[in-house]
């Protein structure tokens, strides 16, 4: 199938894909979903993403590259919900889609579902519509609750049935990993799962120099810094790190290493003042609560003035994050695949990591980074003090060209394929060509 004959509805209920970064809900599936219709539209194909309408100020339909934009629908109380608190949605937000679709005379050809609620609504419309269902699930609650200690927050029994039976629905899953592969085939027996890495935008994502790039950020010349992306929640390990930090100044006293983390959306009546925050200036209570349980961490042991909290920044100016730092730390429990250490390659900086999840896939150990057997935070600091031992003032070549291979542009031509390889079992040939009826 020509990817000009095709129209793909993308459902990103939970999460608007234009939500700032490091939110309790933004994160790299907000990028996932937002970059791959931005590519899949440059294909040729036609990408209508659905979210839902979160806020009186957004606007409702949203253009996001020719022939891809964002709609927003109708689906509960216009304002920011927890993620349980929008199951009681979904079905007012597939039939807004629904409604959505017949207005415009709109046919589409396939819908793909980010995330366990996103698709349950995909399963009402591909029922209605007659029409393909792939799931990325992006992450799985099993393995979340896995890797979380009982004081963590759990996820839901809803979700925790949901899953299983989504992925048994699914026309096909896809995993960002070998590794979720394995998972999701123990869950759903023999369907089609296709393992289609996440990708990095290679134009925005490059170096800078180092100098240069923390002289804007307003950072010392010659401090030695380690950086951290993402949400800020119990299961990114953050606690780890800065056991790992304590380790790292025992051994290397005069290192004076600091930790500067990048994420976290930061209340409206906190004084902007561009350098570090408490965890009092956090809008969302459950950052502000992990903020807190690890800057008393950090205190006990030792390494007050040494882990800054940044807030959320606008992407612009991640480059330059990751550009000044000498290393970028993922202490995750669990990632699906983690796409920051991505973005941190693409930029020269060498990512340390446990071996969890789809870290494997987006770590390639001894190439763009160091992975730690999962749970060793002496290894973690270890490899963490050889790192920064051997820093360097110019990027690692090495490091930015094993990022280049994983161009968004990638990412939709395998998931080109797959749709292509629906719509001809729809039509009952394989490889045939899907007729298509749409109206713009």
């Amino acid at each position: 199938m020509k990817g000009e004959a095709m129209r793909l509805a993308l459902l990103s209920m939970h999460t608007d894909p234009l939500a700032p970064l490091g939110g309790d809900l933004a994160g790299g599936m907000n990028v996932y979903a937002r970059e791959t219709a931005r590519a899949l539209a440059a294909l040729g194909a036609r990408t209508d993403v659905f979210t839902r309408l979160d806020s009186d100020e957004a606007d409702a339909l949203v253009p996001l590259a020719p022939g891809s934009r964002l709609i927003r629908i109708e689906a509960g109380p216009r304002e920011k919900l927890g993620k349980d608190a929008q199951r009681a949605w979904v079905e007012e937000f597939a039939r807004g889609i629904l409604a959505f679709a017949e207005e415009r005379r709109i046919r589409y050809d396939g819908i793909s579902a980010h995330y366990w609620l996103s698709g349950l609504a995909g399963q009402t419309l591909a029922g209605r519509w007659g029409v393909p269902l792939a799931i990325r699930f992006h992450t799985l609650a099993a393995l979340k609750n896995d890797a979380l200690s009982p004081a963590g927050a759990r996820e839901s029994a809803a979700r925790l049935a949901a899953e299983p039976a989504l992925a048994r629905l699914a026309d096909a899953l896809l995993a960002s990993s070998p590794a979720e592969a394995r998972t999701l085939r123990a869950m759903a027996g023999a369907a089609d799962i296709r393992v289609i890495p996440c990708g990095v935008d290679l134009e925005k994502f490059r170096p800078h120099p180092k100098r240069a790039a923390r002289e804007r950020l307003g950072l010392a010349p010659e401090g030695v810094y380690i950086l951290g992306v993402g949400r800020i929640e119990r299961v990114k390990g953050l606690d780890r790190l800065i056991e790992a930090l304590a380790i790292l100044a025992r051994e290397r006293p005069g290192l004076d290493a600091r930790f500067l983390h990048v994420g976290g959306e930061i209340k409206n009546s906190a004084e902007k003042t561009g350098k570090a925050y408490r965890a009092q200036d956090f809008a969302s209570p459950a950052q502000a609560a992990e903020v807190s349980r690890l800057e008393a961490l950090a205190e006990r042991r030792g390494l007050a003035g040494r882990v800054f909290f940044l807030g959320a920044r606008p992407q612009e100016a991640l480059p330059l994050f990751y550009s000044a730092a000498d290393v970028f730390a993922l202490p995750s429990r669990y990632e699906s695949f983690g796409i920051a250490a991505l973005e941190a390659a693409a930029c020269g900086l060498p990512t340390i990591a446990f071996d969890v999840g789809g870290l494997s896939q987006a770590v390639s150990e001894g190439e763009s980074g160091r992975l730690v057997p999962e749970g060793d935070v002496a290894a973690y600091a270890r490899e963490m003090l050889g790192m920064l031992e051997s820093r360097r003032e110019r990027p690692r070549r090495e490091v930015v060209a094993w990022a280049g291979s994983f161009a968004w542009a990638r990412a939709a031509e395998a998931e080109l394929e797959v749709w292509t390889n629906l719509a001809g079992e729809r039509a009952g040939a394989p490889g045939a060509a899907l007729s298509s009826h749409h109206a713009s």
